[in-house]
């Protein structure tokens, strides 16, 4: 790669990419490498967090209206990452890039001891 050939706005572009590259695989690791990618790629994360496998076909038209409520986002079935995880205790997690709305029961468990 001929540097000579860039300007200097390409490169010090380039040296914030790379320092920010660096700093996130020494904070976060080997997820670092997604989180980079996908911010560079400029893609929004879709992410629902559902308790029982049984519990999906219920739970879609709810994420799709939480997240055109709460988010502001009209976006399809085939563009969220679905998974199961049982340690919510039911309901779910719905996460938009890095925000995240909590529908659990644990949430409101967690809520009602303070």
């Amino acid at each position: 790669m001929d540097l000579s050939t860039h300007s200097k706005f390409e490169l010090t572009t380039l040296l914030k990419s790379l320092k920010f590259y660096r700093a996130l695989e020494k904070f976060v690791g080997r997820r670092g490498r997604v989180i980079f990618a996908r911010i560079q790629s400029g893609a929004r994360l879709y992410r629902v967090e559902y308790f029982g496998e049984e519990n999906r076909s219920i739970l879609e038209p709810i994420a799709l209206a939480a997240y055109a409520r709460h988010f502001g986002e009209t976006i399809e079935t085939d563009k969220i990452e679905w998974r199961q995880n049982n340690a919510i205790r039911g309901g779910i997690r719905i996460f938009a890039g890095d925000d995240m709305m909590d529908v659990s029961f644990q949430e409101v468990e967690n809520r009602l001891k303070r």
